[in-house]
């Protein structure tokens, strides 16, 4: 059984990178109430600081879809397009392989 998942590309105006990766984070409270999103990750480049991605695994493929329908992704779109120099990249997609930090002490 593969996990579904969602990674998307955010490319910011020149200098609005961090602004970019401000407002997505503020869609966190939304997506802590959405039981199907397991993994929630907003990520900015290191290499390119105006790139922003963010990376969702779910629990199912009804799941990713209520998710992209949810609030977070309609805080997200409503905020951040002006802030972005291309559309953003939306990949749905499978995971293939994790490997997760240990939980607690051993």
């Amino acid at each position: 059984m593969t996990t579904p998942a969602g990674v998307i590309t955010f490319k910011a105006r020149t200098g609005q990178g961090e602004e970019v990766a401000r407002l997505i984070s503020a869609a966190l409270p939304h997506v802590e109430r959405e039981a199907g999103t397991l993994t929630w990750l907003v990520l900015r480049s290191n290499a390119d600081p105006d790139e922003v991605f963010l990376v969702d695994l779910f629990a199912d493929a009804a799941s990713r879809e209520a998710h992209m329908n949810g609030e977070a992704a309609k805080l997200i779109f409503s905020t951040v397009p002006e802030l972005l120099a291309a559309r953003p990249a939306i990949h749905p997609a499978d995971l293939l392989a994790r490997k997760d930090a240990p939980s607690g002490p051993q």
